[in-house]
């Protein structure tokens, strides 16, 4: 992706041109700022689905706030990302809203933006490359999203003296595979209850990729109770490999994280079992409010959202879905 900016009126179809490159920075309408902020936001990958809905959500609210909102993609390149974010001061930007393509480099992008705040979002920084309305991080606990799978196999599995689990795995550098792939382990370990973590690895967000593992595991002909992944596009990957293996996914429960709809169709039809809502829509007007208000140089709490209490964090909760509410989220 080129460094140039593009301004885009908040559709996920201006998103969705930026980040396939096929779009000009003419031919997208200018989003006059009523306020004077602008606002950057430095995409990660576009070509992930929950990504593209958070740029959407956040494009949105900064229009219906009248700021001026730019988006740029780096294309998963760690290089592009921070000299996109170094060129912001120069282009006049008040705030960033940094997807970051690895979150270890948060250091790296902090320096390179120089006094501009940023607003991670999608993957968190280590607490120590936080500071409170300075360096903020915008988005849900992957701890709880990890705990509500692990209770839910547990709930359902409850009669099983032993649980055989395979899982499936986001990006390795990425906040949230760490995070979610953790709170499961633990929770299943303090359940007393005997799980064996038959298979893992990481498929990297890749519908295809956990589709082509799993049928690699399936040739093993080793037994297996359910499949956890850590979002759904990895999950509907699981549903694709036991189909073309014979096996009924509604048999093995298969489990997401984020409630797409591709995620909700398949838990309505019952290839799914579970899936956690993440509110791609709650995380990108949550985080707009938060940029506004450190870009006019106020606290983050002036927001009104729940902010914690040392100032570093927006949190937005986690829903459970399965076959019980499934609609609601449709």
């Amino acid at each position: 992706m080129k460094k140039g900016y593009l301004k885009i009126a908040g559709t996920i179809l201006a998103a969705t041109l930026l980040f396939t490159g096929c779009a000009q920075t003419g031919s997208q309408s200018s989003v006059i700022s009523g306020n004077d902020t602008k606002i950057l936001m430095c995409m990660s990958d576009g070509n992930d689905t929950f990504r593209a809905m958070l740029a959407d959500a956040a494009a949105s609210t900064a229009q219906n706030l009248g700021a001026q909102f730019d988006l740029v993609d780096a294309q998963n390149t760690i290089e592009t990302q921070a000299d996109q974010i170094r060129s912001a001061k120069e282009q006049g930007y008040d705030v960033i809203l940094c997807l970051p393509v690895d979150a270890d480099t948060a250091v790296e992008l902090e320096a390179c933006a120089g006094d501009l705040p940023i607003i991670f979002m999608n993957s968190c920084p280590a607490d120590k490359r936080l500071k409170a309305d300075q360096y903020m991080y915008v988005g849900s606990n992957e701890q709880v999203a990890g705990q509500l799978q692990a209770e839910y196999i547990l709930d359902k599995m409850a009669s099983r003296d032993e649980i055989n689990v395979v899982i499936f795995k986001g990006e390795k550098a990425h906040s949230a595979t760490k995070g979610r792939t953790e709170a499961l382990k633990t929770a299943f370990k303090n359940s007393g209850k005997k799980v064996n973590i038959v298979f893992e690895d990481y498929a990297d967000w890749s519908t295809d990729k956990a589709a082509e593992m799993l049928n690699v595991f399936l040739d093993l002909n080793k037994s297996f109770d359910c499949v956890i992944s850590n979002n759904d596009s990895m999950a509907l990957g699981a549903v694709e490999a036991c189909k073309a293996n014979g096996i009924d996914p509604s048999s093995v429960p298969i489990l997401g994280v984020d409630a797409t709809t591709d995620g909700c169709a398949a838990i309505a039809s019952g290839d799914m079992a579970f899936t956690v809502y993440q509110s791609a829509t709650g995380q990108g007007e949550a985080a707009v409010k938060v940029a506004l208000a450190l870009a006019n140089h106020q606290s983050a709490s002036s927001s009104g959202l729940d902010v914690s209490e040392d100032g570093k964090y927006v949190w937005v909760p986690f829903e459970p879905v399965d076959a019980s509410n499934v609609a609601s989220y449709q």
